[in-house]
């Protein structure tokens, strides 16, 4: 059977590209760092930098599935990431922590109501992380 994406063509240049095998994994190991002999912070350094390397040479053959990387706003969201923020319950019921983004749950949420012409009262959601926890609660709820 002939597989018609193995081989890509730069016609620029008349060179055959083949993408690399599946990335192997790191095999990385869960350590205690060490306080005594101080090369933890060296070790962590070099086990992330080769990790970002693996990543940006792979984002080249990546189509967009399961996840899209293709994204340049996070930057802009970098600054969140210093706040373990939980929206667990229902979005619409004001939450007891305060640590939550659920204000901009329910904007998305109104903005699809608004999309399909749904009244306000008229439906409830929330915001997964991804596709199969969706799927997971529609068949809940189905």
């Amino acid at each position: 059977m002939r597989q018609e994406f193995d081989i890509i063509v730069d016609s620029t240049k008349g060179e055959i590209n083949v993408p690399p095998q599946p990335r192997e994994n790191l095999c990385l190991s869960v350590v205690e760092p060490d306080a005594k002999n101080g090369t933890f912070p060296q070790e962590l350094d070099k086990i992330l930098t080769q990790y970002l390397e693996t990543l940006s040479k792979r984002k080249d053959y990546h189509i967009g599935y399961p996840v899209n990387i293709c994204y340049e706003h996070h930057a802009t969201l970098a600054p969140l990431l210093q706040y373990h923020l939980n929206n667990c319950g229902d979005p619409f019921i004001q939450n007891t922590v305060d640590f939550h983004s659920k204000d901009f749950e329910v904007a998305v949420l109104d903005w699809f109501a608004q999309l399909w012409d749904i009244e306000k009262d008229e439906y409830w959601g929330y915001i997964t992380n991804g596709g199969t926890e969706g799927n997971l609660h529609g068949l809940l709820v189905g």
